[in-house]
């Protein structure tokens, strides 16, 4: 009863505040998404697993059905035309029965619940970006230090031992078998990771902007320093991997000021110096190893790929290629055949012509010149452009990379975000409905 009181809950609050503005509802939704993992944990009921969805349909529903002004619907016509490609052919596969109806249903969700943030972040301003590494510099210091205490005390506490934390405590693998990796307050250490990673970017472009008062500078550099600390408490190396890219891009990126590049460099030092004291934040240092990469590759994109394209040209149906479906419905599932690898799954799933949909539509995203140096986001638009790419990168060596809460959101709707021309503020009421808008050039206020 709980579970559905606190879905019902998280839908009002997103359809309301989605109602209001487009930020207020992002804001409301990815803090359900932070906090989706622990009461999944500690309500293992079946219906907590709705918890986040319903948020999401909740801000769905707000903004899906406002009517955009003209300048907003030309800047994401592209979006809306390959959405419905990649729509359309996941549910044309629903109507076929290779799969039980509710394992037919968690593969469709999977494939195409989240697709309108694409959307949804082809929407966002300069402004909503500022306020969104405002709101994400607070989650991220709230989990950072929910963090800092299963770091100290253990996430016994905090995660009952049950069926939805079976992987978290199957992670006892840092300090020679003796601790866990942290999850913080989310489903799983990956999950905290790259949430960190994913909210990393849009903190750092809004940090390099001018401000208003001194305490927003102060609270962005805060979220970072708990972002790039979660990382490595999460002891995730591929997302270690993606902030490593990401702080050498920030280092031969220009536009950002001198006073800034200093408070950046001293932050690093500040994560150095505490990682390097802590073996348990040092695994990443296993990917000195060229070896493992390669291995690790190879387990993952090898023959067996080429055997599934052979076996499954149409797929297994939605659900059997490895989509995240709850532990009470495994028993369902009809023929399992799971290898470590997104894009095989998207070829069990939706087959040849599904795998081809999204390897043309990252091709297309990756090939836009839309991130130009006179952007007023131009750093965080940039650094969102390399953890976009790493991240779909990732997909080639493990699974989970478009279910996982609120990383998937926060990918989609970054990636919208970066496929379009830069709009620093939306334009007054007056001229809502002109067709062209040049992005103007803007100061938040005070610089320094």
């Amino acid at each position: 009863m709980t579970s559905i009181a606190l879905s019902v809950a998280a839908f009002a609050m997103c359809a309301y505040l989605g109602r209001k503005s487009l930020v207020a509802g992002l804001c409301a939704l990815i803090t359900v998404g932070y906090a989706y993992g622990i009461l999944r944990a500690n309500l293992p009921d079946g219906f907590s697993h709705l918890i986040f969805d319903a948020g999401t349909l909740g801000l769905y529903a707000a903004q899906l059905s406002k009517r955009q002004p003209v300048w907003q619907h030309m800047r994401s016509e592209d979006v809306r035309n390959w959405l419905t490609v990649l729509v359309a052919w996941p549910v044309f596969l629903f109507a076929m029965p290779w799969q039980d109806p509710l394992i037919q249903l968690v593969g469709l969700r999977g494939s195409i619940f989240l697709l309108p943030f694409i959307l949804l972040g082809s929407r966002l301003t300069g402004d909503d970006i500022y306020k969104l590494g405002l709101w994400f510099s607070l989650l991220n210091v709230a989990a950072g230090i929910l963090a800092a205490v299963e770091f100290s005390v253990g996430i016994e506490p905090f995660f009952p031992h049950n069926a939805v934390t079976d992987l978290i405590y199957r992670s006892k693998d840092l300090a020679n078998y003796t601790a866990y990796r942290i999850p913080s307050s989310f489903a799983n250490a990956h999950s905290f990771a790259a949430t960190m990673v994913l909210t990393t970017v849009v903190i750092a472009g809004a940090w390099v902007q001018g401000h208003h008062g001194k305490w927003q500078p102060r609270l962005l550099g805060a979220g970072l320093l708990a972002a790039a600390l979660g990382v490595f408490m999460s002891a995730t190396r591929t997302n270690a991997l993606i902030l490593f890219a990401l702080v050498v891009t920030s280092l031969f990126t220009g536009k950002i000021k001198f006073g800034y590049r200093v408070r950046w460099l001293l932050l690093l030092l500040v994560v150095g110096y505490t990682v390097s004291g802590e073996e348990r934040l040092q695994r990443f240092r296993s990917l000195e190893d060229p070896s493992f990469i390669v291995e690790r590759i190879g387990d993952s994109v090898n023959r067996s790929f080429l055997d599934l394209v052979r076996a499954y040209p149409l797929g297994n149906g939605l659900g059997g290629g490895g989509t995240s479906v709850p532990y009470f419905l495994q028993d369902r599932i009809r023929n399992v055949v799971v290898m470590e690898n997104e894009y095989a799954r998207i070829l069990l799933e939706l087959g040849i012509p599904g795998l081809c949909m999204w390897a043309l539509f990252i091709g297309w995203v990756f090939t836009r010149r839309h991130i130009k140096k006179k952007d007023m986001f131009y750093v965080g638009r940039r650094l969102a452009y390399v953890a976009c790419a790493c991240t779909f990168a990732t997909g080639l060596i493990g699974t989970g990379l478009f279910t996982s809460v609120p990383s998937t959101a926060l990918l989609l709707l970054l990636t919208g975000w970066i496929i379009v021309p830069e709009v620093a503020f939306a334009p007054v009421a007056a001229r809502a409905t002109d067709p062209v808008v040049a992005p103007p050039v803007v100061n938040y206020g005070r610089t320094g």
